[in-house]
């Protein structure tokens, strides 16, 4: 322990230290830029309240809508933003929205909305999209934020996040929340961006990208990197004996991951394709595996090929369609030891392949709009398997699936003031068959500067293959066809209002009702583990959030969300689940070429699967960026800049309650950007 004190107070030097550094470089870049060019793209942050009201979404209706109508709670977030509040991950970017918050356990990174995060479902209760094509893999319908997330940050233009169902058109997953991000539209003329990054745990990235046309082709590419070692030393108080180093983890943090992302356009087709691969040592034993044994790691692989054309068919309709291929690998090593007994690895090995096709059309009538679909899809593969190493497998389950859906929806505006959204989705499995999904709204609009909703929405999340047929050393057909998809019904009212062109304000109420939830539990003849249909879960609460921005740079954006989420039986809090959410983001502008990013997070208490108390979390980040300067840009960022000590819950899958999360770190970021036109484009 003496040894581990020592090292701790040496970190908090060394953290004390870049702190120093961070703050004079921060001061001496900016003031000594001079004759620079200023960014001549207009992005969403630059766009005034009454102006945001005419931006065109997407998520929502699954056709370009203004948001007053859209029947949905949603947040905007654009690639301005990343860069002024200098987020990593995607994760980073989602906690900073209401009403959303996370966890992770240093192996992945988990997402709650409205009071709802359930340990072990790899956030399969919100669905994930990359330019509208689903990223959640086919096995555990896991959707990938942190490093996970197959995709590299600074190619994003825009991420919709749609809080609440969303399963009327997305089918499962779309349960508590959408998330769709959109990739930046490269410039037309030939560019080439390298980029690189330091932080303070040896981390290192490097991103290469350019974009070319050949004659009607539009081609873009990058390539992307990160390898880290993670902190050098962590402790767990559960291991705290001399047979376990004392409950320290040494070395056993490193994360890497290798992005690839490709598109070529040419006039209405597109064909786009994603690789991402992300190798993370598991420091924390979990699932009962060896402590300090750097073989415990996880291995995920994310990759498709999507093809589509989206383009006008006539005067008032058009037509979307895609074809796709997806693939997803999984490998993980679990390491056993037995004292008087040989050490084992048990591996863990999943594979998933699909193919699909998808249409919508989309058609004005007059004042309204009506939206038909139809998806297909089939699993190739979906195979999993278990063994220890230098052995046959103990399970060994290959599957095929086949799915189809219909989806439509119309948009009736029976007055300038008031519409109705009347929407629907049948969903057909072969594995337990159909299941629809309506979706009501009505929406209200005094004035142009208010709006008044209410949305009544249902949505479902399948049983997955790993739901379905995964019982560890147990006959794997004895759960199959037991299952059935988990429910939401949910009510939502919504109210904005504008009270002058650069501040606006808008206020929601909510109610949850999860039915036929999806849960492990512990056989208690054979100790081992399988899913089931469990009781209900009600949530409801209240979200407020007020955003401006000034034309001189200054902008801010602050929510708070109040929730009470309970268990149907019990009526004791859900597992993971604070009451108080609180979240301040603003910027502001220093000199002419640079800005401060500030934000401030705070997460109340909530209890762990086991009802234990995890205190509350406030969380102070800061970044530095600046505009495009001559070609390049620069930014460093310090994150919780206090030190404070903080943790998030576990799953019963780890021994520790909960996962002490990291002290102060930083990122150093530096972009080179050469086009031949010598500019900067946001889309």
């Amino acid at each position: 322990m003496g040894a581990g004190f020592q090292t701790k107070l040496s970190a908090h030097k060394s953290r004390t230290f870049l702190c120093k550094l961070w703050i004079i470089l921060g001061s001496a870049i900016l003031p000594c830029i001079c004759q620079a060019q200023q960014d001549s793209s207009r992005n969403l942050a630059e766009l005034s309240i009454e102006d945001l009201a005419r931006v065109e979404l997407s998520t929502a209706s699954r056709y370009l809508d203004d948001p007053r109508k859209a029947p949905a709670a949603i947040t905007v977030i654009d690639h301005e933003e990343i860069t002024r509040y200098g987020w990593r991950t995607l994760a980073e970017l989602l906690r900073s929205v209401a009403g959303i918050y996370t966890a992770y356990d240093r192996t992945y990174t988990y997402v709650g909305v409205r009071g709802f995060l359930q340990s072990g479902d790899y956030n399969a209760r919100v669905l994930l999209l990359i330019d509208g094509h689903r990223i959640n893999e086919n096995i555990y319908d896991s959707a990938l934020i942190g490093t996970e997330f197959p995709l590299d940050l600074s190619l994003i233009d825009h991420v919709e996040i749609l809080r609440g169902p969303g399963s009327s058109l997305y089918g499962t997953n779309a349960e508590l929340a959408v998330v769709n991000v959109f990739t930046r539209r490269q410039e037309k003329a030939p560019s080439v961006q390298i980029g690189s990054e330091a932080d303070s745990f040896t981390g290192r990235e490097g991103d290469l990208s350019g974009s070319v046309r050949i004659k009607q082709a539009e081609i873009f590419g990058q390539a992307s990197l990160y390898r880290a070692n993670g902190a050098a030393h962590l402790y767990f108080p559960e291991y705290d004996s001399p047979e376990t180093n004392h409950g320290v983890a040494t070395n056993l943090d490193g994360d890497r991951y290798d992005h690839l992302f490709a598109v070529v356009r040419t006039g209405q087709f597109r064909v786009e394709g994603m690789l991402g691969r992300r190798d993370k040592i598991v420091p924390n034993a979990a699932y009962g595996t060896t402590f300090g044994d750097p073989r415990n790691r996880n291995v995920d692989t994310r990759g498709y090929v999507d093809a589509s054309y989206s383009g006008d068919i006539g005067s008032n309709t058009q037509l979307d369609i895609r074809a796709y291929y997806d693939a997803y690998r999984y490998w993980a090593d679990f390491p056993y030891s037995e004292p008087g007994s040989q050490d084992t690895v048990q591996i863990n090995d999943a594979a998933a392949d699909w193919i699909g096709i998808e249409a919508v059309l989309g058609h004005r009538l007059g004042r309204h709009r009506v939206v038909a679909g139809t998806s297909g899809e089939y699993d190739v593969r979906l195979r999993q398997r278990n063994y220890y190493l230098d052995q046959p497998p103990f399970f060994d389950d290959n599957r095929h699936r086949v799915l189809a859906a219909l989806f439509g929806e119309a948009e009736l505006n029976l007055h300038p003031k008031f519409s109705v959204n009347l929407g629907g989705r049948m969903d057909w499995y072969s594995v337990f068959g159909a299941q629809p999904s309506p979706r009501v709204a009505a929406m209200y609009l005094p004035t142009s500067k208010t709006s008044l909703k209410y949305i009544y929405s249902t949505a479902f999340r399948a049983p997955d293959p790993y739901d379905l047929f995964y019982v560890d050393q147990i006959d794997i057909t004895s759960q199959a066809g037991k299952l059935s998809p988990e429910q939401n019904r949910s009510h939502n009212l919504l109210v904005d209002h504008a009270f002058v062109p650069w501040f606006h304000i808008s206020a929601g109420a909510f109610q949850t009702h999860l039915y036929r939830v999806i849960e492990e539990e512990v056989d208690p003849e054979t100790d081992s583990t399988h899913f089931v249909n469990a009781d209900s879960d009600r949530g409801h609460g209240i979200e407020i959030e007020a955003a401006a921005h000034r034309e001189s740079g200054w902008s801010g954006r602050t929510s708070f969300s109040w929730s009470a989420t309970k268990d149907g039986v019990t009526h004791q809090t859900v597992m993971n689940s604070p009451s108080h959410l609180a979240k301040l983001n603003g910027t502001a502008p220093i000199t002419r070429y640079g800005a401060l990013g500030l934000e401030m997070l705070y997460t109340g208490p909530q209890p762990n699967y086991a009802g234990i108390r995890i205190g509350s979390s406030f969380l102070t980040n800061a970044t530095i960026s600046t505009r495009s300067l001559h070609d390049w840009q620069l930014s460093a960022g310090c994150y919780n800049l206090f030190d404070r000590t903080w943790s998030t819950p576990t799953g019963p899958e780890v021994l520790p309650n909960a996962t002490v999360q990291d002290g102060r770190t930083f990122r150093f970021r530096i972009v080179y950007r050469r086009s031949s036109e010598r500019r900067w484009t946001g889309k």
